[in-house]
C-alpha cells in the first residue's frame, strides 16, 4: 500500500494506457464489420436488373398532410361554452348526437334545441313560450314556430266535441230496381214506399231529388257492396238529407255541442249548419256528420274534410 501511494501517479497512467490500447482494439474491430455491411452494396448491379418499387404512400400522406392543414370542426354552441350533455344510468349522454335518446318523445331533441326551448324542462311539450294558445307539441305536429305568435297551427285543431247528440232519421232507403226506389218510414205505420225521382214520401216533406249508384270493394275478399244514396230535400227549409242503402241515417235535428280549447268556450251546431269560430270570423265551417266519438267538418273555403275528435279522447 505504501508503494501505491508513492507511486500512485504511475499506477494511474499505466491504467488509462491500457484502457486506450483497449479503446483502440475495439475501433478497428468496428471498422472491419463496416468494410463488410458495404461490400454487398459496393458490387457492380448487371444490366437489366428489377427492382421493387419504393413505399411511397407514407410521403404522400405526409405531403398531403402538409397541402391541407387540420382544419377546426365546428357545432353548435361556442367555443368557450360546452354543449349541454345529459347524465343517465351512469352514462354521459350527448343530446344532439345521432341515434341519442329522445328526452320529450315525439318531439326530437334537435328541434327543442333550435327553437330555444329548455331541454330540461319537464313540462316544455305542454308550455306556451310565445302565448298563442297552443303547446309546444301542438306546434311540432303542425310544423309552426312555438317562439313566435306568427306562426301557429290552425284554429280548428283546438276544436273538440263535448257531446253529440244524435237523432236517428225516421226514413230508410232500402231498395231500387231501375228508377223505381223502396222507402220505409220507420217511425210511421204505414208500408213501403215505391217511388221516383221527384216523388214526395207520403206523411213527411221530404222529396226524391236524386240517385247515385256506388260500389265498394272489398280488398280482403273482392266482393262488392253496394253502397248506392239517395238525396232527398227538405221542402220547407231546402235542407237535402243523403240515404245509403241499407243503412239508418242520422236526422238534420242531430246537434253537436264543441268546445274551443283557446278560450274554453262553448257552443252548438246542428247537423249541416255553417258556424265560424270566435277568434277568425272570416273561415267558415260546415258540420257534417256526427259520431259519440268524433264529428266532421269542411273548410268551406279550401272544402278540406276535418276530423274532430271528442274533447276526452287523448291528443
Amino acid at each position: 500500500m505504501d508503494w501505491l501511494k508513492t507511486y500512485y501517479d504511475r499506477v494511474a497512467l499505466l491504467v488509462l494506457a491500457i484502457l486506450l490500447l483497449a479503446s483502440s482494439g475495439f475501433l478497428f474491430s468496428q471498422t472491419k464489420v463496416f468494410q463488410s455491411s458495404f461490400a454487398e452494396v459496393e458490387k457492380t448491379i448487371p444490366p437489366g436488373t428489377q427492382f421493387k418499387p419504393a413505399e411511397v404512400t407514407t410521403i404522400e400522406e405526409a405531403i398531403a398532410a402538409v397541402d391541407k392543414p387540420a382544419q377546426w370542426e365546428s357545432h353548435e354552441g361556442s367555443l368557450f361554452v360546452s354543449r349541454k350533455y345529459l347524465v343517465q344510468n351512469n352514462a354521459l349522454i350527448d343530446p344532439l348526437e345521432d341515434g341519442s335518446i329522445t328526452i320529450h318523445p315525439p318531439v326530437p331533441n334537435q328541434w327543442l334545441l333550435d327553437h330555444q326551448l329548455d331541454l330540461l324542462d319537464p313540462n316544455i311539450l305542454s308550455a306556451d313560450p310565445d302565448g298563442d294558445g297552443f303547446t309546444v307539441l301542438d306546434e311540432f305536429k303542425h310544423k309552426s314556430n312555438p317562439i313566435e305568435a306568427e306562426s301557429r297551427p290552425p284554429y280548428w285543431t283546438k276544436l273538440r266535441l263535448k257531446q253529440a247528440e244524435i237523432r236517428r232519421f225516421r226514413l230508410k232507403f232500402a231498395a231500387y230496381v231501375d228508377d223505381s226506389y223502396q222507402i220505409n218510414t220507420l217511425d210511421l205505420r204505414q208500408p213501403s214506399q215505391f217511388l221516383k225521382i221527384g216523388d214526395t214520401i207520403a206523411g213527411t216533406r221530404f222529396k226524391l231529388i236524386r240517385f247515385e249508384p256506388k260500389k265498394l270493394v272489398n280488398p280482403n275478399t273482392g266482393a262488392e257492396q253496394d253502397i248506392s244514396e239517395l238525396t232527398v230535400r227538405n221542402e220547407e227549409t231546402q235542407q237535402d238529407v243523403v240515404l245509403v242503402l241499407n243503412r239508418v241515417a242520422d236526422s238534420p235535428d242531430s246537434f253537436a255541442l264543441f268546445t274551443f280549447l283557446i278560450d274554453n268556450s262553448e257552443f252548438r251546431v246542428k247537423k249541416e249548419q255553417n258556424f265560424t269560430l270566435p277568434v277568425e270570423p272570416e273561415v267558415e265551417y260546415k258540420l257534417i256528420d256526427i259520431k259519440p266519438t268524433e264529428a266532421v267538418i269542411t273548410n268551406l273555403k279550401t272544402n278540406e274534410r276535418l276530423t274532430i275528435p271528442h274533447l276526452e279522447a287523448k291528443r
